[in-house]
């Protein structure tokens, strides 16, 4: 290949990546400073103040929020010393009603867990206190599973609001999801009044339930009522959509998933899945190169991060040493395509020791 090629290859490649950006998408800055509430019944007053962003604390991903790292149900100690030690900016953890493990008499208190588990080494309290006590800045995303745990947690995050100098995503499944989801969501209004309430300048992660199945997308009516019960809030602070990846592939859900992004300012994808899904790789680095890498996250295994990147990775060998769109799709792979997915290979499949351990936790 003649240097005049590879010039014109590399004008033509910056060209689609600056164009590839949506520019009706900008992340709305302007949160609240001083939003105050003064709630009758308990003579409380809530001042709101803006938590950072991830982007915030960690400069070096610029808009790219696809770099943002996590780990994911560190619903004990032993998985909360893990994240603290690794080099994760964000630490995600299940909240609900349940037994502390040191405590018999403990019982209904906002531990860490997932149902049905319903007992835990590691209270709210103290998963709070660890994180906020660290040297290190780690963003936090409570992923809240019952009403009934919801505003008693929202009165201990808010009792240590003044220790908070990092992100802080307040999650839920709210809106009855694909595929025929028999699950029960949270109740919306319910949801999204108290959080705002308390916190009304954190990160909404609001999602759906989701039931794998054939064929499974995000319809225009689960986006619409997404959109209805946040607007029906008059939701102000930015928010996330938890999107299942398995169910984010198909054109549907691609197509519906960017219009609720048109439809409520400053909100992002956050892609997610469980260990036995089966997800259309490929699909999925098209869904997140049509939506952009300014506007989700990903939040996913080990397993399936590692597939993703040596997609990339043969992609990227392809396009720049050969010329090829097409390896990521027929799996014919050259000398150098092959050369620098192998490097990413190996660094995937050599996670889990200790000097590059995998930071994601078994949902």
């Amino acid at each position: 290949m003649s240097h005049h090629s590879v010039i014109v290859i590399a004008v033509c490649w910056i060209f689609i990546c600056s164009n590839s950006a949506l520019p009706f998408f900008e992340l709305d800055n302007m949160l609240l400073k001083n939003f105050t509430v003064n709630r009758k019944e308990t003579n409380m007053q809530i001042t709101g103040r803006a938590f950072p962003s991830v982007s915030d604390i960690n400069p070096e991903i610029g808009t790219d929020l696809t770099q943002v790292t996590w780990a994911h149900a560190v619903d004990n100690r032993k998985k909360l010393r893990r994240a603290l030690r690794g080099s994760v900016m964000m630490i995600e953890a299940d909240v609900s009603l349940g037994k502390l493990k040191s405590d018999p008499h403990s019982e209904n208190r906002p531990i860490m867990a997932h149902p049905p588990i319903s007992a835990s080494d590691l209270s709210l309290e103290d998963f709070l206190d660890e994180i906020l006590d660290d040297t290190q800045y780690k963003g936090i995303k409570l992923d809240i599973k019952s009403i009934d745990v919801l505003e008693r947690a929202l009165q201990i995050v808010k009792s240590r609001e003044h220790k908070i100098r990092v992100p802080l995503w307040l999650n839920a499944d709210i809106i009855k999801g694909p595929v025929d989801s028999t699950s029960q969501p949270l109740d919306a209004h319910l949801f999204l009044s108290l959080t705002k309430y308390y916190f009304p300048t954190a990160v909404i992660s609001s999602g759906w339930t989701t039931k794998l199945g054939k064929d499974g997308s995000y319809t225009i009516d689960h986006v619409r009522n997404m959109r209805d019960a946040l607007i029906a809030a008059q939701i102000t602070a930015p928010v996330t959509f938890p999107i299942r990846a398995a169910l984010s592939t198909s054109v549907e859900s691609r197509e519906n998933m960017l219009w609720l992004l048109n439809q409520i300012p400053g909100s992002t994808v956050t892609v997610w899945s469980s260990y036995g899904d089966e997800v259309d790789v490929p699909e999925l680095l098209d869904f997140i190169d049509f939506i952009g890498k300014e506007f989700i996250y990903i939040d996913v295994h080990s397993g399936l991060r590692c597939r993703m990147s040596r997609y990339r990775a043969m992609r990227s060998a392809s396009s720049w040493f050969l010329g090829s769109w097409s390896i990521g799709r027929t799996g014919r792979i050259s000398a150098g395509a092959g050369l620098f997915a192998l490097l990413t290979y190996v660094t995937c499949a050599t996670s889990f020791l200790p000097w590059n351990t995998d930071s994601y936790n078994i949902q």
